[in-house]
Parts: structure tokens; C-alpha cells; sequence
């Protein structure tokens, strides 16, 4: 999916400090993973977003489910395409919405508590061996942030939970005190991602209307529109108009 695509890029292309990699962190991270994978008999991963590795934990389910050997590292991506590509089609769109607010919400906690946090949802993924599908809950936390607010490993973790909707639901927790944020609280981390002209323009866009006519009706230049209509697609991680329009309504800026 070309939204999940750059939302890996928006997260491989942080501006890391190198002087402040810690291969300690990074092997107690593992060891996360490692120890939920048993625990759960799930799957645990961690994305080493600077080197752009992925370690993949699996237990008994994560091995039968998902095919996967008991410990696997990836040295070609960050992240772990072989969940990923059997998630349902809207269930990764609502995980893409759900990051991206995440992400957001991140920007105004402090370093050394972003880690604090974790959002989780539930995600239905195709079941191979039975032609149906399974819901499983996913759960995302960032660790090992860098001073600059720069991540530098993720945790995600897999397990099997009751199907009881067909529905995505999910949010964003501390870790450290177990209390929910109220949705209302990161959905005002949400209306800030685009400017008030933006979220203006992104409203035209939804109406179906043109480059020339969103001109015409503000009152400003062509070349304005389009290059607010680019800076959209940049803040929402999409390649085209139709997506940031879906998402821009999903996530009420519209």
C-alpha cells in the first residue's frame, strides 16, 4: 500500500545521531521481543530504524500462523512485510491512521517519555490455512528515542485475540501509568498536522473541485493550490488525492 510505503519513509528518514546509538538499548529492545514471543507464543519484532533492520521473535503461533522460523533478521527493511502483506486491506489503512496520529501525539511528549506510550488496535489477517481470517492484536511502541525526538527502534507485537467485530478499534496508551489518552486529546494532535489553508484546500479537493477552480474561489494563484496540494500529500503520507482525501476525512480535518 503506497501510504504504508511512506510512512516507513517518514520513520527511516529521521535525522539520527549516531554518537547516541547504544547497542545495549537496542539488545534489551530484543529481548523484548525475544521474551513476548514465549510469553504470548506470538510474534515480537523490533525495527532499527537508522540501519534499517528488522528482527522478527516468533512464537508457536507466530511460527504456525505466519510461517516464520523462531528467530529471523531482516538486513533488507525495517520493518515486517510478511504481516504486513497478509493484513486486510482497510484494517492496514486504519493502522496507517492510527501511526500517522501517533506519531503526531509523539512530537509533544518529551524524549525521555515517548516510550512511555503505546498504541494498539485490532487487525484481521488473512488465514492461509483456512481461507478466512483471524483477528489478531497489534501493539506499537517506540523506544531508544534520541534527544532530537528522533525514534530509533520500534517494538511491535502480534498475538491472537477473539474475533468479536468486524470494526478496527484502537488507541494510545501509558505504558508507565495504564491510562488510555482520550481520543479527543490526540485527535487535537490530529487537527494540527495541516495548516487552516491546507485543511481549506483539502475540503475543495473532497467537493471534487479543481486546482483552477480552488484558485479562482481564494483568490490565489494557481501555482499556490498545487503546491499546498503537494505539501498535503507530504504531511499525510500519501501519493494521491483520493488517499489524502479519505484519510483527511477519517481523521476529521475535513
Amino acid at each position: 500500500m503506497k501510504q504504508e510505503k511512506e510512512l516507513k519513509q517518514l520513520l527511516t528518514g529521521q535525522k539520527f545521531v549516531s554518537s547516541e546509538y547504544d547497542l545495549a538499548l537496542l539488545e534489551s529492545t530484543k529481548t523484548y521481543a525475544r521474551a513476548y514471543a514465549r510469553a504470548t507464543e506470538g510474534v515480537g519484532v523490533v525495527s532499527d530504524f537508522h540501519n534499517s533492520v528488522c528482527y522478527i521473535y516468533a512464537g508457536k503461533f507466530g511460527q504456525y500462523f505466519f510461517g516464520l522460523p523462531e528467530y529471523l533478521e531482516d538486513y533488507e527493511t525495517a520493518f515486517e512485510n510478511v504481516i504486513f502483506d497478509r493484513v486486510v486491506k482497510e484494517d492496514l489503512l486504519e493502522r496507517h491512521i492510527l501511526e500517522l496520529s501517533f506519531i503526531a501525539y509523539l512530537k509533544n511528549v518529551p524524549a525521555n517519555q515517548k516510550s512511555e506510550y503505546l498504541a494498539s488496535c485490532f487487525l484481521r489477517i488473512y488465514n492461509e490455512r483456512r481461507s478466512d481470517t483471524m483477528q489478531i492484536l497489534h501493539t506499537t511502541r517506540y523506544l531508544n528515542c534520541l534527544s532530537n525526538g528522533s525514534i530509533w527502534c520500534g517494538l511491535c507485537t502480534y498475538s491472537p485475540f477473539p474475533q468479536t467485530s468486524l470494526g478496527l478499534n484502537g488507541g494510545i496508551v501509558n505504558t508507565y501509568t495504564g491510562i488510555t489518552v482520550n481520543k479527543e486529546e490526540y485527535r487535537q494532535s490530529n487537527n494540527n498536522l495541516l495548516s487552516k489553508r491546507q485543511k481549506e484546500i483539502l475540503g475543495f479537493l473532497a467537493k471534487g473541485l479543481g486546482s483552477k477552480q480552488i484558485a479562482e474561489y481564494l483568490n490565489i494563484s494557481f501555482n499556490t493550490v498545487n503546491r499546498h496540494r503537494q505539501d498535503i500529500l507530504s504531511v499525510l503520507r500519501v501519493k494521491n488525492t483520493v488517499a489524502a482525501v479519505e484519510i483527511g476525512i477519517k481523521m476529521n480535518l475535513i
